[in-house]
């Protein structure tokens, strides 16, 4: 047996229940995910060193995807694929703005050149001691 009282809470209960059950169900669906296009790479945000007031497209998407640019050297278009980006972005923790300019002939080539006149300058150096 229950009270007068104890039946009004019951039933103020379930009034309470029926009500979030109607709420709820008012609430618009929320909008669809548009799937990832294929060959793209999830961004791990923990793994970026963040040092702009903006954060680039890749991390407003959440994922990177190829990109096409041209090499300022020798001209040739080339992909920076996904993988590449995830790579100079997270591992190499490379500046967010920065983006693939030269093909990998071309660093090469340059990277050789730093070299060998890093080791003329210090050659150079060495004998000025006389």
């Amino acid at each position: 047996m229950c009270s007068g009282k104890q039946k009004r809470a019951q039933i103020m209960a379930r009034r309470q229940v029926r009500r979030e059950r109607e709420r709820i169900a008012r609430l618009p669906a929320p909008a669809p995910v548009p799937p990832r296009p294929r060959g793209s790479v999830l961004v791990d945000a923990s793994q970026l060193v963040h040092r702009g007031f903006s954060w680039p497209a890749f991390m407003q998407r959440g994922y990177y995807i190829d990109t096409w640019y041209a090499c300022v050297d020798c001209g040739k278009h080339e992909v920076w694929s996904a993988a590449q980006q995830k790579w100079w972005y997270e591992t190499a923790k490379g500046n967010l703005d920065s983006i693939a300019v030269r093909c990998k002939p071309c660093r090469v080539t340059r990277r050789s050149g730093r070299t060998i006149s890093k080791k003329n300058n210090d050659n150079n150096n060495g004998m000025k001691a006389s």
